[in-house]
Order: structure tokens, then sequence, then C-alpha cells
């Protein structure tokens, strides 16, 4: 797994997307279990919302990308990531980007709330994931907002989850 250092949101709307054109459609249409892992871009470099904000991936500590899932379960994805600025962590949470969920597509909750986290601290996210009766692959992706829903780190690309769905 990578490491994505720096920034988890670049402060655009679900609209804006950088990546696979999900927009509109579902994810499972548009991808498929070949195409795992998905290669995210780049969005274009912006500051933080925060002067002094930065997080850094840490890993997924449940179902690494490509990981194989059954239809219709319910999982908990955790990703861990790290406080790596000088601003506590309050009132965070990731919003999901494609928010517009369709029944073929994972189902999450649309806001996953951070504990709050000071500078230094690492901090485990967790979503709870089910996954559609059809198999394909769920690419979710997520920011994150501030207690207001604002767009915290513009400039990075999304946390994700990328699972394949297979018959069991």
């Amino acid at each position: 797994m990578a490491v994505i250092v720096a920034v988890v949101n670049r402060g655009s709307t679900p609209d804006e997307q950088h990546g696979p054109n999900l927009s509109g459609t579902s994810a499972m249409a548009v991808l498929t279990p070949a195409e795992c892992p998905v290669r995210s871009t780049n969005p274009p470099s912006a500051p933080p919302l925060h002067k002094g904000d930065a997080v850094v991936f840490i890993e997924d500590v449940t179902y690494s990308d490509c990981t194989r899932v059954g239809t219709g379960k319910t999982v908990t994805k955790i990703w861990r990531l790290k406080n790596a600025g000088t601003v506590p962590w309050k009132g965070y949470s990731l919003r999901r980007l494609d928010v517009t969920q369709q029944a073929d597509q994972c189902q999450t909750i649309p806001h996953v709330p951070i504990k709050d986290t000071q500078p230094g601290e690492m901090v485990d996210i967790q979503t709870v994931v089910t996954t559609p009766s059809k198999p394909g692959l769920c690419y979710v992706r997520f920011k994150m907002v501030d207690a207001s829903g604002t767009v915290l780190f513009p400039g990075s690309r999304p946390i994700n989850f990328q699972i394949i769905v297979d018959t069991p």
C-alpha cells in the first residue's frame, strides 16, 4: 500500500472529479475488478484550510485495496491516519464524495466521524460498508471536512476504499 503524505481534501465538490468519472453513475457500472486498484491522480496543489494542518495516511487497517468480499456482506473498513500538523483535529469527519448511492454500489454513511486528534497522534477511522447483491468493484471516496462541512485539505487525493465484490 502506498503512503499518501499531506492532505485528504482538495476543496472540490463531488462533481469536480479527478480520476475515474463516477459522477451520476454507479462505480460498478464504470469499473470492473480487473481495474483494481484504481489509480488516483493528484489534484492541483493547494494549501490546507488551516495553516499548520497536515495529515499522513498510515495504513489500511482492514480491507486493503482489491480485497475480495462476498455480495450482500456487511464489513467494517478502518483507515489509520496521523495528525502530522500543529492544528488539533476537533469536529473533523470524512465526507463521502459520491453520496448518491445506487443499489449496485457499496453502501456507507455519508459522514464518518473522526475522534478528536492532537498533533502527532494517530487515529483509526472506521465505517460500516454493505456490499451490493451483484459482483463488481466498489470504489468509494471520502474527503476530510471540519464541523461546518468545509474541506480541510485542498490539493490532496481523497481517502478511499476499493473492494472487489464476488459471489460467495
